[in-house]
């Protein structure tokens, strides 16, 4: 049984051992993180290493990202892009399987290592919106929609939409935007800013721009410039064959794009309004790619197993596209009879053995532990945690097996090695929870609780609850100054808030 996240608290009864959960009267915190700042976007196509000629003489970029006059320090844009992330999670629109949250960070880090100006962090996110877009906000925030990766034909193509939105953090273009606005107060945009300052009522004006009603409304008008969208491309350009995915994505991409007219693609078509594209820009991109020659690299086939997980827990009903091979298929058809309850079915329909591929085994091994099967999970799992310690996606089934064979404490070992970060995800706080609860330790429960609540941003209930992890006996003295450590950076936070 989970605890509620935001408020609930575990209470042990020392005479029998029993644990009770209380409910506290708590005030949620206002979350004013409505529809993010600016989607920016573009879309994409294929991938791996390549043998490209990456020597290439300056592109005379235009100086619309110049890093001089920021608008925001690199500390509040830090902060930012934390709230901007938490107001999403905390409304349940991103994926939180850990499997998918894993491989799009996997993914945009890869990309990151590759682009200029990156001395902010970045976080990737898959929204659960169907709709075919793409979002970079301040704070190296990218979310990419469902819609999106569904759409999307390759690791290459999806890979090209992120080096673009990772472009525009990286060259300041929002920032450019921001500005613009603050100084033409009767531009359409300016307007704009000041109804959203003035409906959230927020001290941190500028912070307030980033955080309210600039996305649906104002998308049209706060747009990013045609400059800025050529300085992306060719920016994101440079980051996609850098990180070793085929340049000629982008340039396809775009072309496939103008075909997009009939009523099918009507999603396409009102991205295609929001963000015209120009035969000259198109051209340009053409040309770009071609001077880093031919690509030889292979397409990476777990893009393929991760587009049909995100189709099967955003949109089951979309068939799966025919030319994928017959594993593919398999594996897509095993998820959706899983989502169905399905499960020996599921099983059989998989036709997966002894695998080593970790999309293979982690849908294998969920199936086992829904059939009670759990020493089958352990069998099939062990020999991969082994290779990946830590991994997110092995440790969530492996953990839960060893728990119910009763072996509390080596699930407990297994989720210690996940090395937690701001975009673990919340269901592997929500089985750290469950499995301190087994061991009868509160204190590290009400911990589990506490970090999932920082990450939706219910600082109240995150506060109160870890003051009570750190009363109650079973935590270590490191675990207690790590615990202090994060009331400390929430009390940060209420004194910038304040």
């Amino acid at each position: 049984m989970f605890l509620h996240p935001a408020h609930d608290i575990l209470s042990k009864d020392n005479k029998n051992g029993t644990i009770t959960i209380l409910r506290p009267p708590i005030i949620m915190q206002k979350l004013n993180l409505l529809p993010i700042l600016l989607f920016s976007l573009f879309l994409m196509i294929p991938s791996a290493n390549a043998e490209l000629n990456l020597e290439l003489p300056d592109l005379n970029l235009p100086e619309i990202g110049g890093t001089s006059g920021h608008y925001i320090s690199a500390v509040k844009e830090a902060e930012q892009g934390l709230r901007i992330l938490r107001s999403l999670r905390a409304r349940g629109g991103l994926i939180e399987s850990p499997e998918v949250n894993l491989w799009i960070r996997s993914l945009g880090n890869r990309l990151t290592t590759r682009a200029p100006n990156t001395a902010t962090p970045f976080h990737f996110a898959v929204a659960k919106d169907l709709s075919v877009n793409a979002f970079a906000t301040l704070g190296g925030v990218v979310v990419i929609n469902a819609g999106l990766i569904l759409r999307s034909d390759s690791e290459s193509e999806l890979a090209a939409v992120m080096s673009h939105e990772i472009a525009h953090i990286t060259q300041r273009h929002i920032q450019r935007i921001i500005a613009d606005a603050e100084k033409n107060k009767f531009a359409t945009g300016a307007a704009l800013v000041v109804g959203a300052l003035a409906a959230t009522q927020d001290s941190q004006a500028g912070m307030a721009i980033l955080n309210t009603t600039l996305a649906a409304s104002a998308h049209q008008q706060l747009s990013f410039g045609r400059g800025a969208e050529s300085e992306a491309d060719r920016v994101g350009l440079r980051i996609l064959a850098s990180a070793g995915f085929n340049p000629q994505a982008m340039p396809s991409f775009l072309q496939k794009l103008e075909q997009y007219d009939d009523s099918n693609t009507a999603d396409i078509r009102e991205f295609l309004q929001n963000h015209p594209l120009s035969v000259k820009r198109v051209a340009d991109t053409t040309t770009r790619a071609k001077r880093y020659g031919v690509f030889k690299g292979q397409e990476n086939i777990s893009y393929l197993y991760m587009r049909e997980k995100v189709r099967a827990l955003t949109a089951a009903s979309s068939p799966t596209p025919a030319s994928v091979s017959t594993k593919i298929q398999s594996y897509a058809k095993a998820l959706k009879l899983k989502q169905r309850g399905a499960y020996a079915q599921a099983v059989q329909v998989s036709k997966i053995k002894n695998t080593r591929n970790i999309s293979e085994a982690v849908l294998l091994a969920e199936l086992h532990n829904k059939q009670k099967q759990f020493q089958q999970t352990l069998t099939l799992l062990n020999p991969l945690i082994k290779i990946y310690p830590g991994n997110e996606a092995i440790t969530a089934p492996l953990a839960q097996a060893y728990a119910s064979l009763g072996n509390i404490q080596q699930a407990w070992r297994v989720l210690r090695d996940v090395n937690v970060s701001e975009q673990t995800s919340l269901e592997i706080f929500e089985i750290k929870q469950e499995i301190a609860r087994l061991m009868g330790n509160s204190s590290l429960a009400y911990r589990a609780v506490a970090e999932r609540s920082i990450r939706t941003g219910r600082y109240k209930a995150a506060e109160l609850q870890l003051r009570q992890a750190i009363r109650l006996p079973g935590s270590s003295l490191v675990e207690l100054r790590e615990m202090q450590q994060m009331l400390s950076s929430m009390q940060s936070i209420k004194r910038v808030r304040n």
